[in-house]
């Protein structure tokens, strides 16, 4: 063929699980040639598979905590069937630290109220304390007037005086004890915003986790899923199987091990020929020549024309038989074709080709050796 065949390789290799072809059979692009054996690498991509749909529960819970919503908002691509126990595992735990959250937070909120009902009785002593020393500062003022007129001692007034900065300073403990009541309502306050931003955070270094492993378990899906794909080893082109090196089902096939050749459909015929290094001389491009298949029967079968279409520059040499040779290729016409009818050429068929050249007479064949022995002679030094 003046195409290069085919060749059909496996990268991977593995065990032979069906051989769908013979030799001989034409095949169409993307047909099944060989099958190999998938069990193996479809437990792992189930594995795999069922590794991710985990990760993408716990994606969803880990979103909603760390969004604050009150409920996990599962992708509409999650089935709830295909793993029941993740999905009610991942919402109970959510439901769980949700409660949990809230515990804390109202028993925070409790202290919250407990210290706001202090702080109202704190105020009612503020307001009475507010109110005796109203009075005291009333009492003290007018018993100040008359003792600046005399009606009365003024020591009377030191009693008075230092009743007033008591009541005083009772007033000012009063204020400090509110303003630090408040003070701890905030700090509380604080810690309730902190339970939810907490969790927000520890849901966030959890999410980038998963991410990162959700990330390399789809990739590694991805590889499972090509090399499960190709356990089929299709036909890349429309063609013949030319040669079928796998023929046990079972059997183990390497990397790169060449199991098929498939002769390209458009591929045109070309036949090949060795040519005697003592007539290569007498060969040349665009002479004509007869072949016969000698794989058919020679009674029905015609001869056909051809062409020789290329002549090697330098010899070759068979490593088995030592035979040396030139190349040589023929082309045969698609109109000469056409006279075997139904019969079905295949690459490596024998073929006969018989190559007319020059006529010599019986004289010729005996001076020839005398010729060729003076020119030798004529050409030493």
């Amino acid at each position: 063929m003046d195409q290069n065949l085919k060749l059909i390789q496996h990268r991977d290799g593995g065990i032979v699980g069906e051989i769908a072809i013979r030799e001989g059979d034409f095949v169409r692009a993307g047909d099944v040639l060989l099958r190999l054996e998938d069990t193996q690498t479809k437990a792992e991509l189930s594995i795999v598979r069922s590794k991710l749909v985990e990760l993408a529960i716990r994606r969803a819970r880990l979103l909603a905590e760390r969004d604050g919503l009150a409920a996990i908002e599962f992708p509409s691509d999650l089935n709830a069937d295909d793993s029941p126990d993740v999905f009610l595992g991942e919402t109970r735990l959510f439901d769980g630290n949700r409660t949990n959250r809230q515990s804390k937070q109202q028993q925070l909120e409790l202290s919250v109220e407990q210290i706001e009902e202090e702080i109202k009785g704190l105020e009612s002593q503020r307001q009475s304390k507010d109110e005796e020393f109203r009075l005291v500062q009333t009492e003290y003022e007018g018993n100040k007037g008359l003792a600046d007129r005399g009606l009365i001692a003024r020591t009377l007034l030191v009693p008075m005086a230092r009743y007033r900065a008591r009541i005083s300073g009772e007033r000012g403990e009063i204020h400090a004890s509110i303003a630090r009541a408040r003070t701890r309502i905030s700090e509380i306050r604080l810690q309730i915003i902190a339970i939810d931003e907490e969790a927000r955070t520890e849901a966030q270094r959890e999410l980038s986790a998963v991410d990162a492993e959700f990330s390399e378990l789809r990739d590694r899906r991805i590889a499972i899923e090509d090399r499960l794909e190709r356990t089929d080893i299709r036909a890349p082109i429309s063609g013949t199987v030319n040669e079928l090196n796998i023929h046990t089902v079972g059997g183990v096939i390497t990397p790169a091990e060449e199991l098929v050749t498939i002769v390209p459909e458009d591929a045109k015929l070309k036949v090949e020929v060795k040519l005697a290094p003592i007539t290569i001389d007498q060969v040349w491009v665009g002479q004509p020549v007869r072949l016969r298949f000698t794989a058919f029967n020679q009674r029905t079968t015609p001869e056909l024309k051809g062409e020789v279409v290329y002549v090697s520059a330098a010899t070759t040499r068979d490593d088995t038989t030592g035979e040396v040779y030139y190349l040589g290729d023929v082309d045969v016409s698609a109109e000469e074709l056409e006279k075997l009818g139904v019969t079905t050429l295949l690459p490596g068929m024998p073929v006969e080709v018989f190559i007319t050249t020059e006529e010599r007479t019986a004289l010729t064949y005996f001076i020839k050796p005398i010729t060729d022995q003076f020119s030798r002679a004529f050409r030493e030094e």
